[in-house]
């Protein structure tokens, strides 16, 4: 039986030593923290009526993965999946304001250009010109493709739609979910088969048809009852009933000849076989020392999230869906997205309305990973009372409320910041990344994993885990 050692205990490192485990290795799994699950983390709130539990971070999955699903039957949860409420969401636009989201789509990109919502947020003249997508030829994009050429949603959007689209569409969703421009994300990272259909059918609009016509808005995504944070919960009991984690365990170094980490506690683990699911800058530090790489990858800005829980009646209506995401070129709104918790999930409102009548809990969003790191932009580095007083002034704006009804609504806030699971996607450090992974590749003993590594999303990252050969091992 090998001994599979992993570094790490975010989702990443969950996967990989559950995969392990499935393989028949004996698994050891370090976390430097006080708590396993990186990015996936319960947010509670501590209410007079009660507690109210609800994702501080990653809040579903992409529901093409079937590997999620898998791992969700296998550890019992299979009948606590649920999908968001199809109301869809909606869009803050510059000079436009509030309205609907394309209702067929995908990463903001229309299958249809010259739906009635599509022609609201582009005007007709824009609408026009995405509509050419379904005449130009795919030529360009299939030579790209057959050379392996890396295609990032921008330019793609760009050529086929106009920069209308990825203004006012594209980078909204793209912002929002991923924190970084269109022109900095692979396509094939996120929508992954998209571009096959596109080339096959002639058209990228015709593309996100077919394969989203069958699936209602907010089909693409689905939840646990009670959150995404419950998958953490079942594998960390899972990997605990079957091998050894350990958090507060910091790896100071790693040994390449005897395949040993050092802990900060200076015990000495041997490992047949390691896994790095940490970020790309502290595998950069473990590996710098028995590997000669470039320059280290450098962590972004980081992002700051404002939970709020408020009773207040007017949000009992729904008026933007299950949300909104904001146009980077809209100026006096610093959130980058809102989520409507308590809309977007059942399980949500049914707990908040357990507690009190009209109770709501709203999610928005500040930053990017490309801010300049101290720099003016509200985000990670904004102290928690500026963070809830832009979260009420920009909710109300969103909302169509006003402002002082909504404080003296609110029950409750939680700020919750992220920066080094989120990579940062410059030239720099995809070539720092692609260093890193030629350099354990080069090895039969080493992987590294993580959304650094996979690209971000549950999805990708559960599945760039469990494909790590560790099933070869004797």
């Amino acid at each position: 039986m090998s001994h599979v050692v992993v570094v790490g205990a975010g989702i990443a490192g969950l996967t990989a030593a559950y995969s392990a485990v499935k393989a028949g290795h004996r698994v050891t799994v370090l976390e430097a923290s006080s708590r396993a699950g990186g990015a996936v983390q319960p947010l509670r709130f501590s209410l007079p009526e009660g507690e109210l539990v609800v994702d501080a971070g990653a809040e579903a999955y992409a529901s093409r993965s079937d590997l999620i699903g898998q791992m969700v039957e296998d550890l019992g949860l299979a009948d606590q999946l649920v999908r968001p409420n199809p109301a869809g969401s909606w869009l803050y636009l510059p000079e436009i304001g509030a309205v609907p989201a394309p209702k067929l789509g995908m990463w903001g990109i229309p299958a249809n250009p010259q739906a009635a919502e599509v022609v609201a947020a582009l005007g007709a003249e824009h609408a026009a010109r995405a509509a050419h997508d379904f005449e130009l030829p795919m030529h360009t994009w299939a030579a790209k493709r057959a050379a392996g050429q890396t295609i990032t949603i921008g330019e793609l959007v760009t050529d086929r739609f106009g920069p209308a689209v990825l203004e006012r569409l594209v980078a909204p969703v793209v912002a929002g979910v991923h924190s970084a421009h269109p022109n900095d994300v692979n396509i094939e990272k996120v929508a992954p088969g998209l571009i096959d259909k596109a080339i096959q059918l002639g058209s990228v609009a015709k593309a996100v048809s077919d394969l989203r016509s069958s699936a209602p808005p907010g089909a693409a995504v689905q939840t646990l009852c009670g959150g995404m944070q419950r998958l953490v919960t079942a594998l960390v009991d899972y990997v605990q009933a079957h091998g050894d984690l350990r958090c507060n365990t910091a790896v100071a170094a790693l040994e390449a000849t005897a395949k040993t980490l050092v802990t900060q506690h200076g015990e000495r683990i041997h490992a047949d076989h390691i896994v790095l699911a940490v970020n790309a800058p502290r595998v950069h530090d473990l590996l710098s020392g028995i590997i000669q790489l470039p320059k280290r990858p450098q962590l972004g800005a980081g992002v700051g999230l404002v939970m709020m829980v408020l009773d207040a009646p007017a949000l009992d209506e729904y008026p933007r869906g299950t949300g909104m995401l904001v146009s980077p070129a809209v100026t006096q709104i610093q959130a980058k997205a809102a989520t409507h918790v308590t809309a977007k999930w059942q399980w949500a409102q049914q707990a908040a309305e357990a507690q009190a009548p009209h109770r709501h809990v709203l999610r928005l969003s500040y930053g990017r990973t490309t801010d300049p790191i101290g720099g003016t932009a509200v985000g990670h580095d904004t102290p928690d009372a500026r963070l809830v007083d832009y979260a009420l002034n920009d909710a109300a704006a969103m909302f169509g409320l006003a402002p002082e009804d909504l404080t003296q609504q609110l029950k409750a806030t939680g700020v919750v910041r992220w920066r080094e699971p989120m990579p940062l996607i410059t030239a720099d450090n995809t070539a720092a990344i692609t260093a890193i992974e030629d350099a354990a590749q080069a090895t039969d003993w080493l992987d590294v994993t993580g959304a650094w590594f996979a690209g971000t999303g549950l999805a990708a990252i559960t599945q760039h885990a469990s494909s790590i050969p560790i099933h070869q091992l004797q």
